[in-house]
C-alpha cells in the first residue's frame, strides 16, 4: 500500500534536477528567471522571432484554464499576442481535422491528447521535431535526455507532460487508506455501492483507467468492479469530489488531479491510495502539441513551439494543469503522487500502437459495462 510516500522530484526524474520557479497561483517572479529560456539561439532565430513578431500573433487551442496565464506568460517572452481558443479537446480536434481537410486552417497549434494521430496518418501534420532550434529545448533537458513523441515516426505530436495516473481518492473519515492494498480489494461487498467513477463509456479520464485496468488485469475485473459493486458513475468531476466528501461515495476512481487538489485545499478527510499491484499508469494528459500543416502564422506557431516547451512555457503549463512536465529543470511542486517514481515499471498508454488498439478495447469495455 501506498499513499503518497515518495522520494523528492529531485532523486527521481533525472538524478540532476534543477529546482525551477513556483507559479502557484500567479507567474510573478519568471520574467527575471526565465530571461534567458532563448540564449545560444542560431542566427535563424532571429529572423523567425522577426518574422513571427511582424505576423503579430498566434492562435492556440488548448485546455480553458490555460487561457489566462498562458496567454500573458507568452506575451510577456516573446511580445507576440496569443489568442486562446479554448474548449473540450474533442471539439477542437474536430474542428482541426476539418480545416485541415477543407485547406483553410485557422489554429497554429493545438495541446490536447493523441486524438490527431488520425490526420498524421494523412499526411495532414505538419512535423513538430524540425521546429525545435533553441538549445534550452535540446533533447538534454527532457527526461531520460530524450524527447517523447506520440507517433512511432517521433516527428508529430510531442508530449510536454507524462505524469502518474490511475490512483484512488478515499474518505479517510469513512475508509482507512490502509485496507485497500491491492485494485481487486476493491471487490470487498462492504463496498458495494460506496465507490463512484468517472464514467468509462465517456472519453477521459475514466476511458483511460478503463483501459488501463483492462490491460491489467482483464475484462472480467472491470465487470466484477462497476457492476458487481455497483460503482456510481457520472462525468461531472465536482459532483463526483461532493459524494467523496460527504460521505455517500466515500470511493472514487478516475478522479481529476485538479478537481481533487481543489478540496483538499478545502477538507482534511481527503487521502490519494496507489494499491500495490498497479501504482498508476503514465499519461500526458492535454500536453501534446501539434499542427496542421498550412497554419496562418507559421513563424510565430514555431516560435510558440519552442515557448511552450521551454522552460517558462512548461512552468505554465505544469503549475496550471498539475500535469508534471518531461523537463528536468521544471518543478512547480505538483503533488507528490503524480511524480512517477524510480523503480516502478509504469504501463504507458501514450504511443501510437497504444492509441489504436483503445479503440477495441473501448469497444469491448462498453458493450460489457452497457450503453449510457
Amino acid at each position: 500500500m501506498t499513499q503518497e510516500k515518495f522520494f523528492s522530484r529531485r532523486d527521481l526524474l533525472a538524478g540532476s534536477l534543477a529546482t525551477g520557479a513556483v507559479l502557484g497561483a500567479g507567474t510573478r517572479g519568471l520574467a527575471q528567471a526565465n530571461a534567458d529560456w532563448q540564449a545560444g539561439a542560431p542566427p535563424e532565430w532571429d529572423r523567425i522571432l522577426a518574422a513571427a513578431r511582424s505576423e503579430g500573433q498566434v492562435n492556440v487551442a488548448g485546455f480553458p484554464t490555460l487561457a489566462v496565464k498562458m496567454s500573458a506568460a507568452f506575451k510577456r517572452d516573446t511580445g507576440i499576442q496569443l489568442n486562446f481558443i479554448s474548449g473540450s479537446t474533442s471539439t477542437q480536434s474536430v474542428r482541426l481535422d476539418a480545416e485541415a481537410r477543407a485547406k483553410n486552417v485557422t489554429i497554429d497549434a493545438v495541446l490536447s491528447g493523441g486524438w490527431e494521430l488520425m490526420m498524421m496518418r494523412e499526411n495532414l501534420l505538419e512535423p513538430i521535431l524540425p521546429q525545435l532550434m533553441l538549445p534550452g529545448v535540446a533533447p538534454q533537458n527532457f527526461r531520460d535526455g530524450k524527447y517523447k513523441f506520440f507517433d512511432n515516426a517521433g516527428q508529430y505530436l510531442l508530449l510536454g507532460a507524462d505524469y502518474v495516473f490511475g490512483w484512488l481518492v478515499v474518505n479517510t473519515d469513512v475508509v482507512k487508506p490502509d485496507e485497500i492494498k491491492t485494485w481487486k480489494d476493491l471487490l470487498d461487498p462492504k463496498y458495494r455501492g460506496k465507490i463512484a467513477a468517472h464514467d468509462p463509456r465517456v472519453p477521459g479520464a475514466g476511458q483511460g483507467v478503463s483501459n488501463w485496468f483492462y490491460r491489467a488485469f482483464g475484462l472480467e475485473f472491470i465487470k466484477d468492479l462497476y457492476l458487481g459493486q455497483q460503482v456510481k458513475l457520472s462525468v461531472d468531476n465536482r459532483a463526483l469530489m461532493e459524494g467523496l466528501v460527504r460521505g455517500p461515495t466515500p470511493i472514487l476512481v478516475g478522479g481529476v488531479q485538479s478537481e481533487v487538489e481543489r478540496f483538499r485545499a478545502n477538507f482534511k478527510n481527503i487521502g490519494v491510495v496507489l494499491p500495490e499491484d498497479a501504482p498508476g499508469y503514465l499519461a500526458s494528459g492535454s500536453s501534446v502539441i501539434k499542427q496542421a500543416r498550412g497554419v496562418p502564422h507559421p513563424n510565430a506557431a514555431k516560435v510558440f513551439t519552442n515557448w511552450y516547451v521551454s522552460k517558462p512555457g512548461q512552468e505554465v503549463y505544469e503549475s496550471v494543469m498539475l500535469a508534471v512536465s518531461r523537463r528536468t529543470d521544471v518543478n512547480t511542486g505538483v503533488p507528490s503522487y503524480l511524480i512517477p517514481r524510480s523503480g516502478i515499471n509504469y504501463i504507458d498508454n501514450d504511443s501510437e500502437d497504444t492509441y489504436f488498439q483503445r479503440y477495441g478495447m473501448i469497444k469491448t469495455i462498453t458493450d460489457a459495462l452497457g450503453q449510457r
